[in-house]
C-alpha cells in the first residue's frame, strides 16, 4: 500500500488500494491524486510504501483523522498514528440571570436590546486555546433575534476566532421568547456549542 501525502504540507491526502504484488508507485500516486477535489499538478505529491500488512491495516482504519506524517532521525518522514486534539467552544453572555432556578441569561425584548457573546476555545481541561493556529472560522446561527458583529455595526453569519477569542451580539426582538445561539464549524476535532438567551 502506498501512502500520498502533500510535499509542502506534509498532509496525508489518499491511500492506494492495498493489493498483492503492490501498485507502481507512480501508478498509485496517479489514481488517488485524480480522485482529489481539487488536486494541483502530480509533482506536488509524494508517497511512502507500506509493505508490514499490521501495519496496512493499522493505517487504513487510522486514515484520515489519526493517520500523520512526522519528521524522524535526520528529517526522514516517518508514518504515525496519533489521537486528534479535541477541543471544544465555550459561550459566556454579558446578560445578567434574573431568573431563581431555570440559568437563562436574560435581555429585555424590545427589538434593540442586545447581549455581547463571548466564545472562548478550549481544552479538554477547559485551559483556553490561545496560540496563533487558534484562528477557526465559526458559523453563527439563531431561532430568534439577530446576530451582529461585537460593534454593532453589521449583521453577521460568521466570525473567525482571533488566538482563541471572539465576540458577537445577539440583539432581541420585540416579543417574549428564548432565542438559542448556535456556532458551529467545519472542523470536526473542533465540538459545536450554543447558549440561550430570554428576551422578557
Amino acid at each position: 500500500m502506498w501512502v500520498i501525502y502533500h510535499k509542502t504540507d506534509h498532509q496525508i491526502v489518499g491511500l492506494s488500494a492495498e493489493c498483492e504484488p503492490d501498485l507502481e508507485k507512480d501508478f498509485a500516486l496517479a489514481e488517488v491524486v485524480k480522485g482529489l477535489v481539487q488536486s494541483g499538478p502530480l509533482e506536488k505529491y509524494d508517497a511512502i510504501q507500506v509493505r508490514d500488512r499490521a501495519q496496512v491495516r493499522a493505517f487504513m482504519e487510522a486514515f484520515p483523522r489519526q493517520l500523520v506524517l512526522r519528521e524522524g532521525a535526520k528529517g526522514k518522514l516517518q508514518l504515525a498514528i496519533e489521537a486528534p486534539k479535541i477541543s471544544y467552544l465555550m459561550l459566556y453572555s454579558d446578560a445578567p440571570d434574573v431568573h431563581p432556578a431555570d440559568g437563562i441569561p436574560e435581555i429585555p425584548g424590545n427589538g434593540s436590546s442586545f447581549t455581547i457573546i463571548t466564545v472562548q476555545k478550549v481544552d479538554e481541561r477547559r485551559e483556553p486555546q490561545q496560540g496563533r493556529e487558534d484562528n477557526d472560522v465559526l458559523y453563527l446561527r439563531t431561532d430568534w433575534g439577530s446576530l451582529r458583529s461585537a460593534e454593532g455595526k453589521e449583521e453577521i453569519s460568521s466570525l473567525k476566532l482571533k488566538k482563541g477569542q471572539a465576540a458577537f451580539r445577539l440583539v432581541s426582538e420585540k416579543a417574549k421568547r428564548v432565542a438559542t445561539v448556535q456556532v458551529f464549524n467545519a472542523d470536526p476535532n473542533l465540538n459545536n456549542s450554543s447558549i440561550r438567551i430570554e428576551f422578557i
